[in-house]
């Protein structure tokens, strides 16, 4: 039997979760993998959530780390990217393997990070930056290692899913939504990052450099949330046999690349279509291995621990450096051309409030036949107060001329109102 000694930064929820999985679980990791893992340190900014650390000592000095000897591993499990990002420089030059929750440290900086790691002859694990309890990080590095990765899409953040789940069986508003996932805990008083789409960015670009070896600089990353979507949106989604959902794809096209996250139609019959409330799914098409889903808890103290403390007995195997040491999504990335939106070939979805009068579908389907966009499905609401809504799904065409279609039906005297589009995933 190994004894492992490891600290942990940060007693916050992950902290916690880490804490009490140790706590249950400490003999079932020795006996499975040969690593007593032995927690002896604890740091983090007062006032603490408990006094019980395992035995450990708990303090807010983060020498209580870096000067112990018998620490070969710290668990870096806090937010934000400045204090934490001087943590792990300090960590790793103190000859600290690192094990981070962190998306955000990794995504915007894993660059600077991983040099420090190589120079200092250690290594970073992060399979619990994306999808909580899902190991979709190994998967992508070692159990697809034989595939080309041609697309992924991914529910990435349970906030997101949990909120547009209301929406959709309670026929909430998005405002109502967030309240009800902000008084259980799934949602942050300030829950900007999660609605406006940055947390799946962060995620989103990490997994975008494992699957396919490429730099992916945060501003390339085409982003929006999911603040405008309404309780209307939501209906008209099912009646077009589809659900809405907060989705990040990263699709490879030659020697381009789609990165995007945005409020997207899902087909009822694709598998993300049933993932729901806080959970999260993650959709790879490959080049062997065929389609995959993965889905499960995406946070939570629990879900991110069991992925923190793989990652810990990885490490403590040796097996986490030697894939550091060996794979090239750490040093040999490229940068590739990221598609504008454009570019971009999707499916869509237009809702458009119009004039009710004869002959306005006709010359909505004819803008949309010019700029070569076929129409896959229709629905033509009943009329009130002399409108109506048209709603449609196109075949997949380039984005450009989608747009260019749109803002031409808007300026003519069909339409009164600005037209409601969004992306459609294509079952």
């Amino acid at each position: 039997m190994q004894r492992v000694g490891i600290g942990i930064f940060g007693f916050g929820v992950v902290g916690g979760g880490v804490i009490d999985v140790l706590r249950r679980e400490r003999e079932l990791i020795a006996r499975r993998t040969g690593i007593d893992l032995e927690l002896r340190a604890v740091v983090s900014l007062p006032p603490y959530r408990s006094s019980d650390v395992l035995g450990a000592r708990l303090g807010e000095e983060p020498r209580l780390i870096l000067e112990d000897p018998e620490i070969r591993i710290a668990l870096l499990l806090v937010g934000g990217t400045t204090a934490a990002r001087q943590l792990a420089h300090d960590c790793l030059r103190a000859g600290k393997h690192l094990v981070t929750s962190n998306k955000a440290l990794i995504a915007e900086h894993g660059d600077e990070l991983f040099a420090a790691a190589r120079a200092a002859g250690v290594s970073i694990a992060f399979e619990a930056a994306v999808a909580g309890g899902i190991p979709i990080i190994g998967a992508l590095r070692d159990g697809l290692c034989a595939n080309q990765i041609r697309s992924l899409t991914a529910i990435l953040n349970g906030t997101t899913n949990y909120i547009l789940t209301m929406m959709e069986q309670h026929g909430w508003s998005y405002e109502q939504a967030l309240r009800e996932a902000q008084r259980l805990g799934y949602a942050e008083a300030d829950p900007t990052l999660d609605v406006r789409g940055i947390d799946t960015a962060h995620k989103l670009a990490i997994l975008a450099r494992i699957a396919f070896h490429i730099q992916v600089p945060l501003a390339a990353l085409r982003v929006e949330g999911i603040e405008r979507v309404t309780a209307q949106d939501i209906a008209s989604a099912a009646r077009m046999r589809c659900r809405i959902k907060l989705l990040a794809r990263a699709q490879v096209s030659g020697q381009d690349i789609d990165l995007h996250v945005a409020p997207t139609l899902v087909p009822l019959e694709h598998p993300l279509a049933s993932v729901h409330m806080n959970y999260n799914g993650i959709y790879i098409e490959s080049s062997n291995a065929g389609p995959q889903l993965y889905t499960g808890q995406g946070a939570g103290a629990l879900p991110t621990a069991s992925a923190v403390l793989a990652d810990t007995v990885d490490v403590a195997l040796g097996r986490s450096k030697q894939t550091f040491e060996a794979y090239g999504f750490v040093q040999n990335t490229t940068a590739w051309q990221c598609v504008g939106e454009r570019e971009e070939r999707t499916a869509s979805y237009a809702r458009f409030r119009v004039i009710d009068r004869p002959g306005v579908l006709a010359s909505i389907a004819q803008v949309l036949s010019r700029k070569g966009i076929s129409i896959r499905s229709i629905y033509q609401g009943e009329p009130q107060t002399g409108q109506a809504d048209i709603e449609l799904l196109t075949y997949p065409a380039r984005g450009g001329d989608f747009l260019d279609a749109i803002n031409e039906i808007d300026e003519s005297a069909v339409t009164t109102a600005p037209t409601v589009c969004y992306r459609c995933l294509l079952p």
